[in-house]
């Protein structure tokens, strides 16, 4: 039984000047050099590429200028979320837990930074859980007092109030005991 003919084997395919393999031969062939006067004027043989346009450019930068502009308007909008949640939590009775006043004592941090915390902080989305029930947990961080010491909060805001879970004080490591 005869062996089925390779149809490419010794043909110049695609777009390589390089020489091919004869078939059932070890020699090569060398392919013909594409002919200058064909109008294509370039070596690869395919169509002739346009230069770059400025409507391409230019349609790019808009493409940018669109995806930066989502990204404020995304920022805000979450910004005002965040806002009202943290309005939300503030107008309820504030209930501070047993664990939270340790800390609280500790590190040096008075209720009125606490209340501070929730009127100017911002939610940290990442550590926050606002998907638990019935008290989603939201962490908050803000540069509180008069020396602008960085607070971060942990709230659970409830439907009847807003516990404060534990605080933590991000300029000093206090030597806290155990609460």
């Amino acid at each position: 039984m005869a062996k089925p003919k390779n149809p490419f084997a010794g043909r110049h395919v695609g777009g390589t000047t390089k020489a091919t393999r004869q078939p059932n031969t070890g020699k090569k062939k060398k392919q013909p050099a594409v002919a200058a006067g064909n109008g294509s004027g370039n070596a690869g043989g395919g169509k002739k590429r346009e230069p770059k346009s400025f409507l391409g450019l230019l349609l790019t930068g808009a493409g940018f200028a669109a995806l930066w502009a989502w990204n404020v308007y995304s920022r805000v909008q979450q910004r005002r979320e965040d806002q009202d949640t943290l309005q939300a939590m503030a107008a309820r009775p504030l209930a501070v837990t047993e664990h939270a006043a340790c800390r609280m004592d500790c590190r040096f941090v008075k209720r009125g930074e606490i209340e501070e915390t929730l009127r100017t902080g911002r939610i940290n989305a990442r550590k926050s859980q606002p998907q638990l029930k019935p008290c989603p947990k939201y962490v908050v961080d803000a540069a509180v007092g008069p020396h602008h010491k960085n607070v971060q909060g942990v709230f659970a805001a409830c439907p009847h109030e807003t516990r404060v879970l534990t605080v933590i004080d991000l300029d000093t490591n206090h030597p806290c005991g155990p609460c």
